[in-house]
């Protein structure tokens, strides 16, 4: 009977948490269907593809040649093109394009910056050819849809712009990462860290003395569910993982802006709207593209109460 009650009250938790977690579709999101041929898979296990994965987001502002991408993959060109859209759902040059554009939609949501500024800082060197781009993607240009996401987002509520408050600005120094990629909702967020750490327990890896930190780098408001992208990781003492699927991260030095967040984790995204709507930035200065969650408490062992975890964004000049 115990044991039922218990299982209730779980089932209950988890109801609830993908209801606050999950959108039908993103408010702030493209006006026309996404054109794939399925969804990348929740894990991402072929290594090939991880390394590709990594070098576009570390290059995020650059050309990359399908041949760069295919030699950083150890595959042809034809093999390689072949393999990412079987995994991915996607070309290489669709998941590049799709994931600027997003994070151009990010910029214009947020920041008043002129949008010539903000397609320079996605990589495309042509105010027309970013329109374009956006068009064919969004179904609106970047100034109608600033208008149209700026409506159409979640509003801050007074309780999280009186939270603004709490904000606290430091600075971090360079920290080595251990991580692995994730795609989907915010639902599944617990759960990933749950096989992330079975695989870091698989490596031998000194699980007891931990920090977690996860990499959060798209917003859903904008990103369809199944799309969005998420890396569970540890702070990397100089462990050899010897798994293909652990590669290296790092949380550059910098400024931070910090919100501790003690809650349940389905009350997430009232911490990310009270850090990086609510509260701004000093003139002239923006937040780097990206957000890190750095627990207090191992993710893996949450039980569905209350999580102690800090919500970081990197300041930058602008």
């Amino acid at each position: 009977m115990c044991e039922e009650r218990y299982t209730t009250r779980e089932e209950a938790r988890l109801i609830e948490q993908e209801r606050a977690l999950l959108f039908d579709q993103p408010h702030a999101g493209s006006r026309k269907p996404y054109a794939r041929t399925k969804a990348p898979p929740r894990q991402l296990e072929d290594a090939r593809i991880v390394r590709t994965i990594r070098l576009i987001e570390e290059d995020d502002e650059r050309a990359l040649p399908l041949d760069l991408l295919a030699e950083h993959a150890r595959l042809s060109r034809f093999h390689f093109q072949r393999l990412f859209l079987e995994v991915m759902g996607e070309s290489p040059s669709a998941y590049i394009r799709r994931t600027r554009l997003d994070r151009a939609a990010i910029g214009l949501l947020i920041y008043p910056d002129p949008v010539l500024s903000i397609a320079l800082t996605v990589g495309y060197a042509s105010h027309e050819a970013f329109i374009r781009a956006f068009h064919r993607q969004f179904g609106l240009v970047p100034t109608q849809y600033r208008q149209f996401a700026r409506q159409a987002s979640i509003a801050v509520t007074a309780e999280e712009r009186r939270r603004a408050a709490q904000v606290q600005v430091q600075e971090l120094p360079a920290q080595p990462l251990l991580g692995m990629r994730f795609f989907g909702n915010y639902a599944q967020v617990e759960d990933n860290w749950r096989r992330f750490a079975d695989i870091l327990i698989e490596c031998g890896f000194p699980l007891e003395r931990a920090q977690a930190v996860g990499r959060v780098i798209d917003n859903p408001e904008i990103t369809p569910n199944e799309l969005v992208r998420y890396d569970c990781a540890v702070v990397d003492p100089g462990f050899d993982p010897g798994h293909p699927l652990l590669t290296p991260l790092g949380v550059p030095a910098g400024r931070y802006a910090t919100l501790a967040h003690r809650a349940q984790y389905n009350q997430i995204f009232a911490a990310y709207r009270t850090l990086a709507v609510a509260w701004q930035p000093p003139p002239g200065q923006r937040f780097a593209h990206g957000a890190l969650e750095f627990y207090r408490q191992p993710p893996w062992q949450a039980s569905g109460d209350e999580h102690r975890l800090d919500v970081v964004l990197q300041i930058m000049d602008r």
